[in-house]
């Protein structure tokens, strides 16, 4: 019954989105046939949106049918081996626009709008995979906006054994499932409270992928959670808010956006000021995250199971050389 409705469901989404099944391979089809399928676009002889949707679909569909091998590529690469070769057929590679970027969009429409599938059913690589470790307080995750802040936060859950994430800049659906994926092999429960310690730029693109990540870990079944913001002006002193502050972009697609953040945030004074999470020293960085997290670690059963475990381990430490020695000189008199 329940398997019925959701098959109707996404019936019902794929009518409405214009997504058919072909028994034709799409993206190897003649000019003319795209033209007859596809066209007429607004902007190009091609309906793009309608286009790229029937790609997937197809791709996925025959993936999870197995009647193709999973892609086992970057997103990246199906828009070089599906995408791009198949817009500039039918002359709508548009070079004035990043149509890649509308990839994206499209499959996380499918993906998170929809909900009509996953990234994981066309065999997606995470390029962000080396960029997070699961530590052994799942729960509590210390996430980054930018990739250079990974060394940063290795030492941190190498002190505290929490879990690290760096962002490459840019919100990741696709990263998140996979994360999630990684959380339910190790049988992490996902109704527990995620504490996010937020390590991104105090500004408008900063401000949209924490929110993106949260959303995300939500959608995907983490939807209890504390957040703390650590790069936020308040931390510092005046004298280094006015060091460190900048203008923040002002172009005619930022605006609208950035008056969202400066009405969540407040801004700077009021005013449309950023400052940089590389503002905030390495140093200061771990030493609040200590006190921050002493309350939470000391309430884990985890971080304790961790404790003693260090604990252990320093004394095996010490005693398994004392009763080397011993055996040593033992034997020397032998």
């Amino acid at each position: 019954m329940l398997k019925s409705i959701m098959v109707r469901r996404i019936d019902k989404i794929l009518l409405r989105e214009g997504i058919k099944n072909y028994d034709k391979p799409i993206h190897l089809q003649s000019e003319k046939w795209l033209l007859r399928e596809f066209g007429q676009g607004r902007k190009h002889p091609l309906n793009v949106s309608l286009l790229i949707k029937n790609i997937i679909w197809q791709n996925r569909k025959w993936i999870l049918a197995r009647e193709q091998k999973p892609l086992v590529g970057l997103i990246r690469n199906f828009w070089y081996s599906h995408i791009k070769p198949t817009l500039a057929r039918a002359k709508s590679l548009n070079l004035k626009y990043d149509q890649y970027n509308q990839l994206i969009q499209e499959l996380y429409d499918l993906v998170l709008e929809g909900n009509i599938m996953r990234y994981r059913d066309m065999g997606f690589v995470d390029d962000n995979k080396n960029s997070r470790k699961i530590g052994a307080v799942p729960n509590v995750i210390l996430f980054a906006e930018k990739d250079g802040h990974f060394p940063l936060l290795e030492m941190i859950a190498e002190e505290h054994d929490i879990t690290i994430i760096t962002l490459g800049g840019q919100p990741s659906a696709l990263s998140v499932e996979y994360f999630v994926d990684e959380l339910k092999k190790k049988k992490i429960n996902l109704q527990k409270t995620f504490y996010i310690f937020s390590l991104v730029d105090y500004d408008t693109s900063g401000w949209i992928i924490k929110n993106a990540f949260l959303r995300d870990l939500k959608f995907y079944g983490i939807s209890h959670v504390r957040v703390v913001d650590i790069a936020l002006p308040v931390r510092l002193d005046p004298k280094q808010v006015e060091l460190n502050k900048y203008p923040l972009p002002t172009l005619k697609g930022m605006m609208k956006k950035n008056k969202k953040w400066l009405k969540a945030t407040g801004g700077i004074k009021g005013q449309l000021y950023g400052i940089e999470s590389d503002a905030f020293q390495p140093d200061w960085v771990k030493q609040f995250l200590r006190e921050e997290l002493k309350p939470i670690l000391d309430q884990s059963e985890e971080a304790r199971m961790v404790a003693k475990l260090r604990e252990l381990t320093a004394i095996l430490e010490l005693y398994i050389p004392v009763k080397a020695r011993s055996r040593r000189r033992k034997n020397a008199k032998l």
